[in-house]
């Protein structure tokens, strides 16, 4: 599958949307495509939060790997899906491709770990660019114990374990980036973070998330509820709203 790009000098301009102006709030601008690559990691890196981590494990040509990226979600339902998005290498290794990738298109198979206060610090561990064949489980201590569905090990330390079967890769920019986009065939959960209604218990489960740069990150301990709106049938006037 391969997606169309658009000349940036061909693209239309977009039509003028009759919405309510303000003075009120001063804007600073930036020009991204003028920014080279670090200047726009900076920046984006630090303003798309707060980003949950995923915890990949693979198995492949590259040997056991596993690695945290931040660049992760939830894809689609039905079926489930997750992706992530896997940057370039630097540094000593820089023009190789990242392990995990190098394993996931040998073998089409991963496990995605969410990661929890409780292992921040191992997850740490697996994020430097180690040598070829290094085993970062081994390295930052996890136990693991053999997946139901695909070939790479699970990390029994994390709270959820979920195994992947993939289903695309799109890279992405110049750099260029690649994002991994699998289905979810088998989902584990620690004791007591599901109940038999699928409620996750979020505390329970006690993820943290990436912030800023250089080594921020966040935990669940603040939240609130906001529930939906009713939909409405009828249009919602912006020009003449309704008074009491």
């Amino acid at each position: 599958m391969t997606s169309a790009v658009i000349p940036t000098t061909n693209r239309a301009k977009p039509p003028l949307l009759d919405l309510p102006l303000s003075d009120e709030f001063q804007m600073v601008g930036f020009d991204t495509t003028e920014m080279n690559h670090a200047n726009q990691y900076k920046l984006f890196s630090s303003t798309v939060i707060p980003r949950p981590i995923a915890l990949v494990t693979t198995l492949g040509p590259a040997g056991l790997n596993a690695a945290p990226f931040s660049f992760f979600n939830a894809a689609a339902i039905g079926p489930p899906m997750v992706m992530f998005s896997v940057g370039p290498t630097m540094f000593d290794r820089k023009n190789e491709e990242k392990d995990t990738l190098v394993n996931i298109r040998a073998t089409g198979e991963f496990v995605v770990h969410m990661v929890d206060d409780a292992n921040k610090e191992k997850m740490n561990l697996c994020g430097p660019e180690y040598g070829k064949l290094t085993n970062e489980m081994t390295l930052a201590g996890f136990r693991c114990a053999p997946s139901r569905r695909v070939a790479p090990p699970r990390i029994i330390d994390c709270p959820v374990q979920l195994e992947c079967k993939l289903t695309a890769i799109h890279p992405l920019g110049q750099m260029p980036y690649h994002l991994v986009i699998g289905e979810v065939v088998f989902a584990h959960y620690k004791e007591g973070i599901v109940d038999n209604r699928l409620r996750v218990d979020m505390t329970a489960m006690n993820p943290i998330a990436r912030l800023v740069n250089p080594g921020i990150y966040c935990r669940i301990t603040d939240h609130f509820h906001m529930p939906a709106p009713e939909a409405s049938l009828q249009p919602i006037d912006t020009k003449h709203p309704k008074t009491d």
